[in-house]
């Protein structure tokens, strides 16, 4: 046997390739009606659902105050529910509630929705949180809110960030919150019941240095134990400028007590192979693993395979290490036909080279980003689904000469991209042993542009994509995927290009979609969770009036509840929703 076909025996061995016949699922979808919003929408979020409806909320820009042409903007946040047949409920906005306080999240625990709000106090230099629970039949708040925790910290500009989420079975809320100071990292965990009663609270401090570090993840245990995953940089210089910027040097891992003091540090790099990302998995058992991918060098800059570790948290110990070998040579690969009308002019083509050329993009490598974990509730077993994603960052400024005025008036135009690329599926037993492991390449890029001048404010977006605290907001709109478990079967649900109408193989080149308006299909892709095979299934076809939004797709039992929503600065949003039923 020659070289080239052992090496493609190799890699038959570690990922499964083949498509094959098997029943595959089918889909149904039912629209609703168009929903009318206001104009200004600029972020919308489906946060619950239940058997009585749907939850969501609008988030619309509006003018605070104005003077001539001057004036201020801010954030109008409403929750909107739908029936089972996508008709509305409720409409509420929170104007009077929330008046002084910034909204956080609406959160769901159990089958009760809550709303958290922040509060800055200048006199004494706290910030607050507060919480409410939402009564679900009419958007009500019931009663006033409750202080749920309470921080000094040095200055209004210090970095405050929080997160709330549901932890132990879903019977409790888990917030975190970064107090941290300019020459300090601090965190305080608190874990609060439904009535919002404390249950723990916890004041840690770490050695980090804040410019150095941010923290990636957060477990409270079964076993009372609070455990942190952190990832630790250092300034290094990059790009044709040489610019300064802060590149990834190594993960670290503490066990706590329920009261913040530190038991353990724990070592993540074994067998010469080193932790690129890293996310805690806590099963229904109480046992901890932690997944991510590993590179072979030090440095860091190949990725080499996926690991699951399962760690002991009463000790700090890894208690075994399962690791499987990927040629990273073989994913992301794509192309872009020329013919497809991206809707972009030859100008802006020029622009963004321009921008590329003189380094003046902000620009993430391609990264593996863990973006979803499922366990499987008929054995334990665990899935995980990840991505390789890529964000960028430019803007260019345009001049116009007014001959009746006099003036100049400047328009910038600020535009952020997203590219996601191949999926990766991995499947492990309940004690963190590979099964196995599935490439399914995928190509997406999606270009969101805004402008300002001296007479509009544009869209404003503050988009972060890293660390514990991060929040992407609505970017990207019509990329990545969601899922749902069927059965035995994983489904994903993305938008592609209508040529990708097949199964690609691992190591295949895809089309690349950007215009999803024109040339993107809605599929529905099951992954036999015996096998890691893949059967592509084609769903709807994407257009003028309605482009759907699988990221954004709120998975109940086997229906997504699925947006498709059409932003428009100077004219009214359109919204719909629909319902895809998996049998």
């Amino acid at each position: 046997m020659n070289h080239a076909n052992m090496k493609k025996l190799i890699l038959l061995a570690a990922i499964v390739l083949v498509t094959v016949s098997v029943p595959a699922q089918t889909y149904k979808i039912t629209w609703g009606e168009e929903i009318k919003l206001k104009k200004g929408t600029a972020d919308l979020d489906v946060v619950a659902a239940d058997n009585t409806g749907l939850y969501f909320t609008e988030t619309r820009v509006q003018v605070r105050s104005s003077f001539l042409i001057g004036a201020t903007y801010g954030a109008a946040v409403k929750l909107m529910k739908l029936d089972k047949n996508f008709a509305e409920v409720f409409d509420k906005e929170y104007k009077k509630e929330l008046k002084g306080l910034n909204f956080h999240s609406f959160q769901a625990l159990g089958n009760d929705l809550y709303l958290f709000a922040t509060d800055y106090e200048r006199k004494t230099k706290r910030f607050l949180v507060y919480g409410s629970k939402v009564n679900k039949t009419n958007g009500e708040l019931d009663g006033d809110f409750i202080e749920l925790g309470s921080y000094e910290l040095e200055s209004r500009k210090d970095d405050y960030e929080m997160k709330i989420r549901p932890v132990l079975d879903g019977n409790y809320f888990l917030m975190v919150s970064n107090i941290s100071g300019k020459e300090r990292v601090t965190i305080a965990v608190q874990v609060l019941d439904k009535n919002f009663k404390q249950k723990e609270s916890a004041i840690i401090n770490l050695d980090n240095n804040p410019d150095e570090f941010t923290l990636t993840d957060v477990v409270y245990t079964q076993s009372n134990k609070i455990v942190l995953l952190g990832k630790e940089y250092e300034l290094s210089q990059w790009g044709k400028k040489k610019k300064k910027r802060m590149v990834f040097k190594q993960y670290n891992m503490a066990v706590y007590s329920r009261d913040g003091k530190k038991e353990h540090d724990v070592s993540l790099e074994t067998e010469n192979r080193f932790v690129i990302t890293g996310k805690l998995i806590e099963q229904p058992t109480g046992e901890l693993l932690l997944a991510g991918f590993y590179s072979n060098a030090a440095k860091k800059e190949d990725l080499n395979g996926f690991y699951i570790n399962k760690v002991d948290p009463e000790n700090g110990t890894l208690l075994l290490s399962s690791f499987k070998e990927i040629n990273s040579g073989m994913l992301g690969k794509s192309f872009v036909d020329e013919t497809d009308d991206d809707d972009m002019s030859k100008q802006e083509k020029k622009q963004a080279q321009q921008a590329k050329d003189n380094d003046d993009e902000d620009d993430f490598p391609n990264a593996f980003v863990i973006k979803n974990v499922t366990i499987n509730p008929a054995d334990n077993s665990v899935i995980i689904t990840s991505e390789v994603s890529q964000y960028s960052y430019y803007s260019y400024t345009n001049s116009q000469y007014n001959s009746q005025t006099r003036s100049w008036t400047y328009t910038t135009t600020h535009v952020h991209r997203f590219t996601n690329k191949d999926l990766l599926i991995i499947n492990a037993d309940k004690n963190g042993n590979i099964r196995w492991l599935n490439a399914l390449p995928k190509s997406q890029v999606e270009e969101i542009r805004t402008t300002n001048s001296g007479y509009s404010p544009g869209w404003s977006y503050d988009y972060s994509s890293s660390g514990y605290f991060a929040n992407a907001g609505g970017m990207p709109f019509y990329s990545s995927y969601s899922s749902l478990i069927s059965g035995n079967n994983l489904i994903l649900l993305l938008n592609d290009h209508t040529s990708n109408n097949i199964n690609p193989e691992y190591g295949d080149k895809v089309k690349t979609v950007y215009n999803f308006r024109k040339r993107s299909n809605v599929y529905g892709i099951s992954v036999d969770l015996s096998t890691g095979k893949f059967t592509r299934k084609f769903i709807a076809s994407n257009n003028d009036e309605t482009i759907l939004m699988p990221r954004h797709a709120y998975a109940v039992g086997n229906e997504f509840f699925i947006p498709s929503w059409r932003p428009h600065l100077m004219a009214k949003t359109e919204l719909k929703f629909a319902k895809i039923s998996v049998r």
